[in-house]
């Protein structure tokens, strides 16, 4: 019974089995590299906005711009999702509208994003535990149901 809720939980998305410092502690220290990682790269990704050719004759260096941020983009991926499941629309929404707000400067638009992100879990979490008090309701469902609606509306604009 517990086992297949707790693997139903993290399917869904999940933060309740994060408590152990030490897991806290490499957990904290791979993201703060990883984002200073890709933060690093913040004025060639905005140079890359021009295109792969423009860019590199500005003096980016491309393909190890896109070695740093695939690599540190899948190790914050694979970080998240180890430790709370699978939590949809997040990566999605965010990055877009962080966009929206700050505009497309990679040097304000990565720390936004990251604090978007940060904030936008602890509120679904939250509603995720309150809502349906005593019992607590995925936190993957919830930002699938706040998501949904608002990723239907940024492709219905993207399509017109």
């Amino acid at each position: 019974g517990g086992e297949l809720r707790g693997i139903a939980f993290w399917l869904m998305g999940d933060l309740t089995s994060t408590k152990t410092p030490v897991g806290l502690g490499w957990l904290f220290t791979v993201l703060l590299l990883a984002i200073g990682a890709i933060y690093t790269t913040a004025a060639d990704l905005n140079l890359l906005l021009s295109g792969e050719q423009e860019a590199m004759h500005l003096g980016v260096d491309v393909p190890r711009v896109k070695l740093v941020v695939y690599v540190s983009a899948s190790l914050l991926t694979g970080l998240a999702v180890s430790v709370s499941g699978a939590i949809g629309f997040v990566g999605l929404l965010v990055p877009h509208v962080m966009r929206l707000l700050f505009g497309s400067d990679h040097r304000l638009l990565i720390p936004a994003t990251a604090l978007g992100g940060a904030i936008t879990i602890v509120f679904a979490d939250t509603l995720a535990r309150t809502i349906a008090f005593p019992t607590e309701i995925p936190v993957g469902a919830m930002t699938a149901l706040a998501g949904a609606p608002v990723f239907l509306y940024l492709l219905r604009r993207r399509l017109q």
